[in-house]
């Protein structure tokens, strides 16, 4: 959730397609190395939404195998688990990538939120394509000393379907997972709609979309049980199930063949049912950040 991508600190994309020069292939097998260690938090026919527009919104449009590395820095306001204050900024590192293999697919997008991706292109069609997938989501709490009296907060398994459609100029992407790993237990959805537009060699795109998150998500990172209650600062809290707007507009310029400029504005709110939980400093209802990067993609 955009919600839970605040917890890990960022929730933090091609327009031009990028060919993967043969002689590389070693240089990938190596890059998946990579992406499987430093990716935690996020292609088949239908990539991840964001990435999909930032490369292209014609039909069913494909992304060769890559691999990219960079540098962005963001700023914002939002709601803040450990300092009183709403405002954030920092730098990343970003790794970027997908290797597809007989309809099987691994894939990071990290400036999306997602984080690592497993998966396999279940069903395609002229203008639709159905992908089911798998790959860890949201982080705990340890980060913070503050949070020590508390039962950890793992991150959770989520197993489910992504389904791409490609109607006219737009990109709908809608999601359903699951956590089978144990954790969380929840279930999250999601439904989003964006489109681009090509100046020069400008790419501009812009989506909106909602997101829903059950009970037991917001529970499992957000509660406070009566034991936790009892051993820690903290009040028992339980939260329930909640939606969230989310907004993105973005541009991708393309600064040779192998560097790759990208700037990009995040809006989203931020649910009562998260607001009130006690872990939270701060209480902004929104949150609202500019992130800006230069990725070489080999």
């Amino acid at each position: 959730m955009d919600t839970m991508s605040s917890v890990s600190t960022t929730q933090i994309k091609l327009m031009t397609k990028l060919n993967f020069k043969k002689s590389l292939t070693s240089r990938l097998s190596m890059a998946l190395m990579m992406i499987a260690s430093a990716s935690f938090s996020s292609v088949s026919i239908a990539n991840d939404i964001s990435h999909t527009l930032r490369n292209s919104a014609d039909e069913n449009a494909t992304t060769e195998n890559y691999f990219e590395l960079g540098l962005g820095v963001i700023a914002g306001v939002g709601p803040n688990l450990t300092e009183d204050n709403d405002q954030f900024a920092s730098g990343y590192l970003i790794v970027n990538g997908n290797y597809t293999w007989n309809n099987l697919f691994i894939e990071n997008y990290g400036e999306s939120g997602e984080g690592l991706l497993l998966g396999y292109n279940a069903f395609d069609s002229s203008n639709w394509s159905l992908d089911l997938v798998v790959g860890p989501q949201f982080r705990g709490l340890g980060f913070d000393d503050k949070f020590d009296d508390l039962d950890d907060r793992d991150p959770s398994i989520m197993f489910g379907g992504r389904l791409t459609g490609y109607v006219e100029d737009n990109v709908l992407q809608f999601t359903l997972k699951h956590d089978i790993g144990g954790k969380s237990k929840g279930l999250l959805a999601s439904a989003i709609v964006g489109r681009n537009w090509q100046y020069r060699n400008w790419n501009y795109h812009g989506m909106v979309g909602v997101q829903y998150f059950d009970a037991n998500i917001n529970d499992y990172y957000y509660g406070v049980t009566a034991d936790e209650a009892a051993r820690s600062e903290f009040t028992e809290y339980h939260p329930g199930s909640n939606f969230n707007l989310t907004a993105e507009v973005g541009v991708t310029y393309p600064i040779s063949e192998n560097w790759v400029f990208r700037s990009t504005a995040r809006f989203n709110t931020v649910s009562d049912e998260d607001m009130d939980s006690p872990l939270f400093e701060t209480t902004r209802s929104t949150r609202m950040s500019l992130s800006t990067s230069v990725s070489y993609v080999f």
